[in-house]
């Protein structure tokens, strides 16, 4: 009985490839569900830290007054959690002074009590990846500072 083969080593080929390809489908689903979570996490350390600086830096020059294009370093703030609203008006003018923290796609909203003051960034249908926000005070008045990144 040359050349044949007997039932029981096709069941067992079949069972071992039916295994490997489900070892092989979980590691893909477990590396993807990985690159997944540290895309995320990377957005929420950029998130972070320029939310800090936009809230607690006063930035340099730290009076935007006399020039607003001598800008090197952007701050909104005169005190931590304390923001200027003439800082927050000229950078509603000029949201392109945001370009040097390379953002990518993102949207900064600035709303004192009841009106949004500053709309930086890009209007996307798609439900941002990672919100940051901060509760400030805008010249005595409260207010809130929300960073969004897709």
């Amino acid at each position: 009985m040359k050349g044949q083969m007997r039932i029981e080593f096709v069941a067992g080929i079949l069972i071992f490839a039916i295994i490997l390809i489900f070892i092989v489908n979980q590691t893909n689903i477990t590396f993807r569900n990985l690159l997944s979570d540290s895309r995320s996490d990377i957005l929420k350390s950029k998130a972070l830290n320029v939310i800090t600086i936009l809230t607690e830096d006063p930035g340099s020059p730290s009076n935007w007054n006399v020039n607003i294009w001598s800008t090197r370093r952007v701050g909104l703030a005169t005190g931590t959690l304390e923001l200027s609203r003439i800082k927050i008006d000229a950078l509603y003018d000029n949201c392109n002074l945001l370009d040097d923290f390379d953002l990518g796609s993102y949207r900064l909203r600035i709303y004192d009590s009841s009106d949004l003051i500053l709309f930086c960034g890009y209007d996307m249908l798609d439900s941002p990846s990672t919100i940051e926000t901060r509760h400030v005070d805008i010249d005595g008045d409260y207010g809130n500072v929300t960073l969004e990144f897709w």
